[in-house]
């Protein structure tokens, strides 16, 4: 059986006979993906049923319509299979599909399939089965819950469409990310594709999932782990926003933080200009905003030192910070020591002869 046991993982050959399966895999073959390969075009037409034996597949699309410019939408971990209806409707492939990190992929040709539906009829009951189910309700919402990884490096896969495909797919585990030592960067976990929890060094909920694409990491690797709970006990750090939401504003926040590091150099120091903190923004960032203005009053740190200690992303540190200046709450201390000296220069002038 092992050499098949494969194919038992798939939700749509779990329940059928080992001779079933035997004779799927004997008009079938494996084929070995190196990082990178294709599997199928866009327009190429549905003569192969596949089944993900080791890797992930990424299926991608235009990213409009008429572009060449081709866009993930999703990935496919071992166990799923792509292309048992088109194996009846014939139609071409709508999505091109690749092997970002490479592995195995089992094929079938259409003519070989057939027969094997043919001769074995636990084989046509499954399908009629499988295919009364999708008619009666969502593919989501009949596709039974197991226990599955998802797992890639970061070099070949695009983590917002990662954290889209779970949040899809109505997921329920711990999407660890990972720096290229193996170290943990940050951890999500997902309710039925819910985003619930995040934790990032000494941040948590939102401002940590935010931190997560400041910028966005390109090393490493990510492993999704389903039905786990999150490692970090106790934490109490909802979040309450959808989780499309979340990533639409962490886009945001990507394309306007490079500005905000311009403004305000890491190295500045700022000191405020009175006692009490003048704050009308919004209100869900007067604690935020409170903490930085102590840690001003308090010493004299760095805005990456701010950067490292207020439990904030970097966008929302840096945001706050320029709320500061526009409003003349704070001055950089190196504009500060310009000033006195330009007063002091001044002072030293000697008085206009008025006579002369």
């Amino acid at each position: 059986m092992g050499e098949f046991a494969f194919l038992r993982e798939c939700e749509l050959f779990s329940t059928l006979s080992d001779l079933t399966l035997q004779a799927l895999l004997l008009r079938g073959q494996v084929t070995l993906h190196e990082p990178g390969d294709d599997v199928f075009h866009i327009g190429s037409p549905a003569d192969y049923l596949y089944v993900i034996k080791s890797g992930v597949v990424e299926i991608r699309r235009p990213a409009s319509e008429g572009s060449r410019e081709m866009t993930p939408v999703a990935y496919l971990a071992a166990g799923d299979v792509i292309g048992e209806v088109a194996m009846f409707t014939k139609s071409a492939r709508a999505s091109a599909a690749r092997m970002p990190g490479g592995g195995e992929i089992f094929r079938i040709a259409r003519d070989n399939f057939l027969s094997v539906v043919a001769g074995f009829p636990d084989l046509a009951l499954r399908l009629c089965f499988t295919f009364a189910q999708r008619l009666e309700s969502t593919v989501r919402n009949m596709r039974k819950e197991r226990q599955r990884q998802l797992s890639g490096n970061l070099k070949f896969f695009d983590l917002p469409t990662v954290i889209q495909t779970i949040i899809s797919s109505g997921m329920t585990g711990t999407l660890r990310v990972d720096d290229p030592l193996g170290l943990a960067i940050a951890e999500i976990f997902f309710e039925s594709g819910h985003l619930c929890r995040s934790t990032m060094g000494h941040l948590t909920g939102s401002e940590a999932f935010f931190q997560l694409f400041q910028p966005p990491p390109t090393e490493g690797a990510f492993e999704f782990k389903n039905g786990e709970r999150e490692m970090t006990e106790g934490a109490s750090c909802d979040i309450l926003l959808p989780g499309m939401t979340m990533l639409m504003e962490a886009v945001r926040m990507q394309d306007e933080i490079n500005q905000l590091r311009r403004q305000i150099p890491a190295n500045n120091q700022y000191r405020p200009l009175c006692d009490d903190l003048r704050w009308d923004d919004d209100d869900a960032l007067l604690p935020t905003a409170y903490d930085i203005w102590y840690r001003l009053h308090a010493g004299t740190p760095t805005v990456r030192e701010l950067l490292d200690a207020v439990p904030a992303s970097h966008y929302t540190t840096l945001s706050i910070l320029n709320k500061l200046l526009e409003t003349m709450q704070v001055i950089a201390r190196q504009d500060d020591q310009r000033a006195k000296t330009n007063i002091s220069e001044a002072s030293r002038e000697p008085p206009l002869d008025l006579d002369a």
